[in-house]
């Protein structure tokens, strides 16, 4: 991804355990080392000041971790022998990691996701030197200064080198002066190209991810189709489906590609700040300014000693919160074991549980508007019991947006068709994990997004029921992806759904004498309804039913209020059975745990609540409450059908057909 030059120096001060390793240097491309005609001293004097400050930094660290251990937990012993081949045999049902990122180098990467029970750790994205023990971090912070002071006096002698101008700004960046590297940045002389990818990195770690994004682009524009290929490549952050993809394409498709990506990655539609995407960006150069030396900090960055897995982690989860040392015992035991010593340190990856996993399934990419809500996995599922986290979610990729956590919550949502268009009702369910969630209904937004370039706040009715919000607009009978959003203050938990849509045509399309059926929707209560809007506001916000009792409400398209219809509402059990259970049932030693219920009637019915809702074509919405409580939990659909009474069944090759009648379905999932 970054040409390479080698300059061959003894390493100065090396760390404890640290073999001696020369220095390799990158450097934006081998023509800007061209130009700037670096002096060898001055180049030499950089080296050795870098190389100097790291050693310290790392003895710091060593200091500190050396305490920390491993102790009994065999999740992280695991993981910092995360041997591509399973090579580790651990004792315990944790022995085998259940991904691994691996690039036939000696050395894989097992990032975890730390537990939350262990409080709140030091955040080495936000604070590189928060790990670090308190005594010795004014010192290391001193020692960072000084090492920009030497570069500085040294920048004024090579203002145009790339590998001098890129540490300046990486070093004031993890000093925390962010301001001072973009004046730096901005300042640079070192390549264009070069110049404004380390713009776009200042800018972004300072917060403004527009200016960032404009950097980057400049960047961009400024590379030869190749680099701009390898450079604006988001390969590793796609699913297996989406690498797969990804990798048969050419240049032209991937560009195309990636604009598809970043546009369904938006963290939120109903905010501007679209930090995404320069998050991946600054998320290379970050790799490229680290990657400047054989090693760095606490990782071996040669290609045969697992640089490449250390870049592809960093690539798709950015640099850990913390790591855990397991101590200088189990590093010669690693070492031992391996037949080999490196300079990454036996040290695991740790990242928080509250990361969001913002790129959804590539499904969602290549087809958009069929793309079911599962699509969009962003948060890790809620762990119970001795529920490994990594086991449970393993993400392509993740990210902790600029603004604040998102929750991604449940949804049911139904088109109902009118005469020039579709109603969106969406309910969105107010719990997050076992959090109850409080939401001002004007704060709430409704988004229709059909590309890029064309996102739309829609004009909503918002409703809040017992446990859900309830939003419903017009919107057009084509493709779209849409959501609710509750953008919250800075700092806080913002909310989301969001799915995409192939909405049915509008009621103009029926034929003369066509009859249609609207979807079931689930509702919070069995009580009467007072007309179409309250039961429609009275909508579950998941398809997850809990109560004992609930109601269903549909709408039929082209029978007129006094119609004479028969209706049926047929309830099945639809569980997945086991191999074992079909061999009992074939041999009649087991029953079939699947089942139908079925309740017919005919309307009009005094008794049921029944409603005309004023349209060209008729329609007429129905609700009837359902008591739930015998049966047992599971899966379960509930279909409901309408067929003009006394209709007579059409004859097919000289037989009576079947009478014709309009039906739809919904699953559902009984909890107790």
């Amino acid at each position: 991804m970054w040409t390479q030059l080698s300059l061959a120096l003894l390493l100065q001060a090396a760390p404890r355990l640290e073999p001696s390793i020369a220095p390799t240097r990158t450097v934006a491309s081998a023509s800007e080392v061209a130009k700037a005609k670096t002096p060898g001293t001055v180049l030499e004097a950089a080296n050795n000041a870098v190389i100097g400050f790291i050693a310290m930094w790392r003895s710091a660290w060593h200091s500190g971790a050396q305490f920390s251990g491993y102790g009994n937990d065999d999740v992280r012993l695991r993981d910092v022998h995360c041997h591509w081949d399973g090579s580790f045999k651990g004792s315990t049902s944790h022995a085998y990691p259940p991904s691994v990122i691996h690039h036939g180098s000696r050395r894989s990467m097992c990032p975890n996701w730390y537990p939350t029970e262990e409080g709140e750790k030091p955040d080495e994205r936000v604070d590189r030197d928060g790990a670090l023990n308190p005594a010795v971090r004014e010192r290391v912070h001193q020692a960072r200064a000084f090492l920009l002071d030497s570069l500085a006096a040294l920048a004024e002698r090579a203002p145009a080198d790339p590998w001098i101008t890129g540490q300046r700004v990486r070093f004031l960046v993890d000093q925390g002066s962010g301001k001072e590297a973009v004046d730096v940045a901005r300042h640079c002389s070192a390549g264009t190209v070069w110049c404004a990818q380390l713009l776009g990195f200042a800018l972004h770690t300072v917060g403004d991810y527009r200016g960032a994004d404009s950097a980057f682009d400049a960047a961009t524009a400024g590379m030869s189709p190749k680099d701009r290929c390898i450079w604006t490549s988001a390969e590793l952050i796609l699913d297996e489906d989406g690498r797969n993809a990804y990798e048969r394409m050419n240049c032209d498709a991937k560009l195309a590609a990636n604009k598809q990506i970043w546009w369904m990655s938006t963290p939120l539609f109903a905010d501007s700040t679209e930090d995404r995407r320069s998050e991946d960006y600054s998320r290379k150069v970050l790799i490229a300014l680290h990657a400047a030396l054989n090693w760095d900090e606490r990782f071996d960055w040669r290609k045969r000693y697992g640089g490449e897995s250390v870049a592809e982690m960093l690539v798709r989860y950015g640099w850990p919160a913390f790591s855990v040392y397991g101590g200088d015992y189990e590093e010669r035991s690693h070492a031992s074991w391996m037949y080999f010593y490196d300079s990454t340190r036996t040290a695991t990856t740790e990242y928080p549980q509250d990361r969001v996993h913002l790129v959804p399934a590539w499904t969602a990419v290549t087809d958009p508007f069929k793309a079911k809500a599962d699509a969009w996995q962003l948060n890790m599922p809620e762990l119970k019991g001795s529920d490994e986290a990594v086991a449970q979610w393993w993400p392509a990729e993740h990210y902790a947006p600029s603004r604040g956590n998102i929750a991604q919550l449940r949804d049911q949502t139904v088109l109902l068709r009118r005469d020039d268009g579709v109603e969106l009702a969406t309910a969105s369910e107010l719990h997050f994990g076992t959090k109850a969630l409080k939401v001002d209904t004007s704060a709430a937004v409704l988004i229709r997004t059909t590309s890029p370039d064309s996102i739309q706040r829609l004009p909503r009715h918002a409703v809040r029921n017992a446990s859900a919000l309830v939003m419903r607009a017009r919107i057009p009978a084509t493709p779209a992806v849409v959501g609710t959003e509750v953008l919250a203050p800075r700092g806080e938990l913002s909310l989301r759904t969001r799915f995409g849509i192939t909405p049915p045509t509008p009621l103009s399309a029926l034929k003369p004498g066509e009859t249609a059926i609207s979807e079931p929707v689930l509702l919070a209560t069995a009580e009467r309804q007072d007309g179409s809007d309250g039961a429609i506001g009275q909508m579950l916000g998941t398809t997850n039913v809990r109560g004992k009792k609930i109601g269903v409400y549909w709408e039929t398209y082209g029978y007129a209020a006094g119609d004479s219809v028969d209706v049926a509402m047929i309830i099945t059990r639809t569980e997945k059975l086991s191999a074992f259970r079909k061999i009992g049932m074939k041999l009649r030693i087991a029953h079939d745990i699947n089942g139908s219920v079925a309740v017919r009637w005919s309307e009009p019915q005094a008794g049921h609540d029944s409603w005309s809702i004023p349209s060209k074509v008729p329609i007429q919405a129905r609700a009837v409450g359902l008591d739930l409580s015998q049966l047992e939990p599971g899966h379960y659909m509930v279909t409901v059908s309408a067929s003009r009474k006394g209709a007579v069944a059409p004859m097919v090759d000289g037989k009576p057909g079947v009478v014709p009648s309009v039906t739809a379905s919904r699953s559902f999932i009984i909890e107790r």
